[in-house]
């Protein structure tokens, strides 16, 4: 499997929000201090106030009883953290064997940022926080391959509403995934069989640790009674006035003055209500059945943050020195600059992950065929054969031009022989010109015809394998699927890290596969 790097960047679109962050454009900068490149994150240490080793202990204790619970070793990299160590983080809600591949990806940048801060002398540990909280069971339901159908998560209990860390995930379950993974093109995965079932976040820690315990990602679920309870200034400050909601508004109006378009829905409380059988209930419909003070009686354990309130309460407890994020997360953090200063919780450097296409060699060199790349965007299977069949008839701009200087021709000669003639001789033109469009579609139609095994397999390398479901393919297929040509999973991550080591800002990698990739629906 071989790789070719370029910069995040130059496969960005130059007028998204996202581009104009990695190119740190005027517009964008008072949103963030720190740029998404390694000068971002050494400009935050610079700027930083010190780990609070008090927090930083408690939070050791609570990842260590958490690995204990799951049954996971505890990784040596916990001592670090425990020491001081800066944290590194990325985070994702719960899916399957690691669901879409940009989950890994990911990890992957967080593990490769908290290496280049500890050879240049600076102990940092990779961190990956499981969004448990999270209660969209449809998104998490499924996993794609690389070249099967989709396996579907049908769970015993109804899932919603609920919290998805704490749906149930049974031995039956477990059987059935690593079936359809071991059919599925899916590099093998480990099969727990020491378990009659366990909450999906304890199984999700597994596949964390199976995948990156070479890289010592150290996995921390949020959704824990003594973390919640060290917190709770953030859930009270959203009851008693003094909440985020006035912060993210100002942030929000200033983004969309400057011409960017927010992500994040203005809450006026960004808290949910987490009962003890895992149900979440926005704070406006939980006050329906409940008095304006009832707040005050409840357990910190079962106050849960919203998409706004969850990177305070992520960074209140980490103090990281970098965030890694995908697209829509950076530009929902863009939102909570006020949010922070206002509970006077330190701004991370904010990261835009890394990203990855894999290909075939033959699906690389069918691309080449009609000039595209990352670069290019997101195309339809039917643009990408038209635009090949478009230049296969390039001669016809030759027969273009020759008919064009032709109805020149006629028009000044009709003129020469006297005004009156003109006008049928431009409507024979016009007619003319319906004839030569109708011929040409005729030719393209034949040239289809006659190369049709080659645009279907363009259709179906830009329908299934680059942009399956309208989507970009990391967006979609398990990276397991993707690495299917490597010697393992681990290797494949050796080679990954291998690509981006010495690069400064967030990397797109290109991996060409010997075998032929073959996303299907």
């Amino acid at each position: 499997m071989n790789c070719t790097p370029t910069a995040q960047v130059d496969t960005v679109g130059s007028d998204s929000l996202i581009g104009a962050w990695l190119k740190q454009e005027e517009s964008i900068r008072p949103f963030w201090p720190f740029p998404s490149s390694f000068q971002g994150i050494q400009d935050r240490l610079t700027h930083t106030q010190g780990i609070n080793m008090e927090r930083r202990s408690l939070v050791s204790d609570v990842l260590e009883r958490q690995y204990q619970a799951a049954a996971v070793p505890v990784p040596e990299e916990l001592q670090s953290f425990r020491s001081g160590a800066r944290a590194v983080t990325t985070g994702h809600q719960l899916v399957l064997m690691g669901g879409p591949a940009f989950f890994h990806y990911k990890i992957l940048s967080a593990i490769r940022w908290a290496k280049v801060l500890s050879d240049q002398g600076i102990a940092a540990v990779p961190v990956f926080w499981l969004a448990s909280e999270d209660h969209d069971f449809e998104e998490i339901a499924q996993v794609f391959s690389s070249g099967d159908e989709a396996f579907h998560w049908r769970p015993k209990e109804d899932p919603r509403g609920k919290a998805v860390g704490r749906l149930v995930w049974t031995q039956e379950d477990e059987n059935a995934l690593a079936h359809w993974a071991n059919t599925a093109g899916v590099l093998p995965m480990q099969v727990n069989h020491s378990f009659d079932s366990m909450p999906l976040a304890q199984r999700v820690r597994m596949w964390v640790h199976e995948m990156f315990a070479e890289q010592g990602v150290l996995v921390i679920d949020g959704d824990d009674p003594e973390l919640k309870k060290a917190a709770s200034h953030l859930w009270n400050a959203e009851w008693n006035g003094g909440g985020i909601a006035d912060s993210v508004k100002e942030s929000t109006a200033a983004l969309e003055a400057a011409g960017w378009k927010a992500q994040l829905r203005l809450q006026p409380n960004n808290v949910f209500h987490l009962n003890d059988a895992g149900q979440r209930t926005r704070s406006d419909r939980w006050l329906e059945n409940n008095t304006s003070t009832s707040w005050e009686a409840v357990s910190a354990k079962n106050w849960s943050p919203n998409a706004a309130l969850r990177p305070l309460y992520q960074e209140f407890l980490l103090e990281s020195a970098a965030v890694i994020g995908g697209p829509g997360e950076v530009a929902y953090w863009l939102q909570l600059r006020r949010a922070f200063d206002h509970h006077k919780i330190e701004l991370p450097a904010l990261m835009l992950r890394d990203g990855a296409l894999v290909w075939s060699t033959e699906q690389a060199t069918l691309a080449q065929a009609v000039e595209w790349s990352p670069a290019r965007g997101m195309w339809k299977g039917a643009d990408a054969s038209a635009s090949w069949v478009s230049m296969q008839m390039e001669p016809d701009d030759e027969v273009q031009e020759a008919w064009s200087q032709w109805g020149k021709a006629l028009e000044a000669h009709a003129n020469g022989m006297g005004r009156e003639v003109v006008p049928t001789t431009l409507a024979a033109l016009k007619q003319m010109e319906k004839e030569w469009l109708r011929l040409k579609k005729k030719w393209r139609k034949s040239v289809r015809a006659r190369h049709a095994e080659r645009c279907l397999d363009l259709e179906h390398l830009f329908d299934a394998v680059l942009f399956p479901h309208a989507n970009p393919q990391e967006r979609v297929v398990n990276a397991r699927g993707l690495a299917g040509d490597a010697e393992s999973f681990k290797a494949w991550n050796r080679l990954w890290l291998q690509q981006v080591e010495g690069g400064i800002d967030p990397q797109f990698l290109i991996f060409e596969s010997l075998s032929k990739l073959d996303v299907g629906d």
